[in-house]
């Protein structure tokens, strides 16, 4: 199958297991398109404990959640989205806001974790941390896992 994704000027967002399992998947779509961005791909997926391992690989020994991490995006469906924007990772990231739900709602109480988000790992999304990883995690998922 052969991915719409394009490449380029983009950030990579995972809707979290429990978003799709609340029924919240609408809602958080609607939050990033009113907020400006284009979504260029969309695939929903299962993914093994070691496709997520290797997906979080970066944030083993720095995120201090990160197993619970692993267990969770490992434990049911999961989302993934290209969307697209000019600055895209750094855009988005604004818009998804701080990784800790409880942070968010205090500093950023309009933003998909402070709405969305319940703990530091069903924060609902996982966002591109990084403007030079934005292409590299979107081809992660639609180009390599296809």
């Amino acid at each position: 199958m052969k991915t719409t994704a394009v490449l380029n000027n983009c950030s990579l967002c995972l809707i979290k297991p429990h978003i799709l399992a609340e029924g919240q998947v609408g809602a958080v779509i609607d939050m990033i398109l009113n907020a400006g961005f284009e979504i260029s791909a969309m695939e929903l997926f299962n993914l093994s404990r070691p496709v997520i391992e290797e997906f979080m690989d970066v944030y083993k020994g720095v995120l201090p959640e990160y197993l619970p991490l692993v267990e969770h995006l490992s434990n049911g469906p999961l989302i993934a989205l290209e969307v697209r924007q000019e600055n895209a990772v750094t855009s988005f990231r604004d818009l998804c806001g701080p990784h800790d739900p409880e942070i968010a709602k205090h500093l950023r109480p309009n933003t998909i974790r402070a709405k969305f988000g319940e703990d530091r790992v069903r924060n609902a999304v996982h966002c591109t941390d990084m403007s030079e990883d934005g292409e590299l995690e979107v081809r992660y998922f639609f180009n390599h896992l296809q």
